[in-house]
């Protein structure tokens, strides 16, 4: 009798054993989709300074814009930019520059969201 219990505690031992690892192995396959520190990489090209166009210097860039603002009240962005062929990314810069120089006589204004530069 003692060597039936030892056998059947042997065989239970076993199974339980064999059984455990297999229900494991069954979970860690399952939540191996789960990744809880995940870490994700975004990569983005550097910022860089735009370009600006060698059509026009900076000087002819201004005496253009007050040109323009001698015949109209304000002067947008998109405006200058198609004026000079610039970027609108660069075409800000620049006025936004030009706004900031106390020699030069344009200044910047916000109509709501928008930005206007106007002659002082």
């Amino acid at each position: 009798m003692n060597k039936t219990i030892n056998w059947k505690a042997g065989i239970l031992a076993a199974s339980l054993l064999l059984g455990g690892c297999t229900a494991n192995a069954q979970n860690w396959r399952h939540h191996s989709h789960h990744h809880p520190y995940r870490t994700v990489t975004v990569v983005t090209t550097p910022n860089s300074a735009p370009r600006v166009s060698n059509r026009f210097s900076t000087k002819d860039r201004l005496a253009m814009a007050l040109a323009y603002l001698e015949l109209n009240k304000d002067l947008t962005i998109k405006k200058y930019a198609k004026m000079t062929g610039l970027s609108k990314e660069s075409a800000e810069a620049e006025l936004d520059a030009f706004a900031v120089d106390k020699n030069n006589p344009i200044r910047l204004i916000f109509k709501g969201k928008k930005k206007l530069y106007v002659k002082a």
